[in-house]
């Protein structure tokens, strides 16, 4: 499979896209409802993202696929695997993040006993925003590394893929200012996007969220071609399944 260059990150593109399908209400309002269903409904939907961040490979960004209910099980397998990457990830560095937190308020609490009152409070005045950032650049460096797992993951469907780190050490050398770049723009506009929709009776918010998760697909997809641009090795693909026939109904 043979992609056209992309050298840079194209912002209002990755919301621009969803509106240019004519099904577009009805893929939003699919993922709505997905949402809906506990466990299940988050990992079909997450297989469906995957499905579009494929099909955008194969015809150069023009139009993602609709969410189709023929394919259910199929989405739920294929989100299955990025599912437990983030998982296992995030468990592995729940420990550090724990660690981290309660030696610093030891710190705190420490300075606190042997300076006293007004020396406690100074060095909380300190500590306490400097716990915040430090924390903050800790979820930035794991978003850098878990990003490149999670689409190794769900373009490969496989999990052990995920974990394939002198890939994942290329992806973030050659992408990590464009990575730090989509997480800002996203934070920002998906905190306003989201804050728009809760004006209209707050169900807004809901089908803003999948708007905002659909953009954050399309950064996946715009990250990956700009990898393979650069030189990055491509993730080995399966063979697209065609949906399941449905079969006719007995007369």
């Amino acid at each position: 499979m043979k992609f056209s260059g992309q050298s840079k990150l194209e912002y209002m593109r990755a919301y621009n896209y969803i509106f240019e399908n004519p099904n577009w209400m009805m893929n939003v309002l699919w993922g709505f409802l997905s949402m809906l269903v506990p466990i299940v409904g988050p990992l079909v939907f997450m297989g469906y993202e995957f499905e579009i961040v494929e099909s955008l490979l194969m015809n150069q960004g023009t139009r993602y696929p609709d969410f189709d209910l023929n394919r259910l099980s199929y989405y739920l397998e294929r989100g299955i695997w990025p599912f437990l990457v983030n998982l296992v990830a995030n468990f592995v560095m729940a420990p550090v993040f724990f660690v981290f937190y309660i030696g610093m308020m030891l710190l705190v609490a420490g300075g606190g006993a042997a300076g006293g009152e007004e020396a406690g409070a100074i060095i909380a005045l300190i500590m306490i925003p400097l716990m915040f950032i430090v924390i903050m650049g800790l979820v930035i460096v794991l978003t850098m590394f878990l990003l490149p797992m999670i689409i190794r993951a769900g373009l490969s469907q496989d999990f052990a893929q995920g974990f394939n780190f002198g890939w994942i050490m290329s992806f973030v050398k050659k992408m990590w200012a464009e990575m730090l770049l989509v997480t800002l723009f996203m934070s920002v506009s998906g905190l306003m996007l989201v804050f728009v929709g809760a004006l209209i009776f707050c169900v807004g918010m809901y089908f803003a969220a999948v708007i905002v998760m659909l953009a954050s697909t399309n950064f996946q997809y715009q990250l990956y071609r700009i990898f393979l641009t650069r030189g990055g090795e491509p993730i080995p693909l399966k063979p697209r399944l065609p949906p399941p026939q449905m079969m006719p109904a007995n007369m």
